[in-house]
């Protein structure tokens, strides 16, 4: 499955609503980011927010 989507002036990418669901991610969910062989890849993570909390770069509230 894949879907085009743009990058805003800031760096905020959209993930279509289809693709959110069918990972189970939802709004507010922790993501992480990974350069793998030249591509972005986007990670749901799993677990307590005091295990994350100095890696986070940005805490959806």
């Amino acid at each position: 499955m894949y879907k085009l989507s743009g990058i805003t002036p800031d760096g905020q990418i959209t993930i279509p609503r289809n693709i959110m669901k069918t990972l189970g991610i939802t709004s507010g969910s922790d993501m992480l980011i990974e350069v793998l062989n030249d591509a972005v890849v986007l990670k749901k993570i799993e677990g307590s927010l005091d295990q994350k909390e100095g890696k986070l770069i940005y805490r959806a509230v």
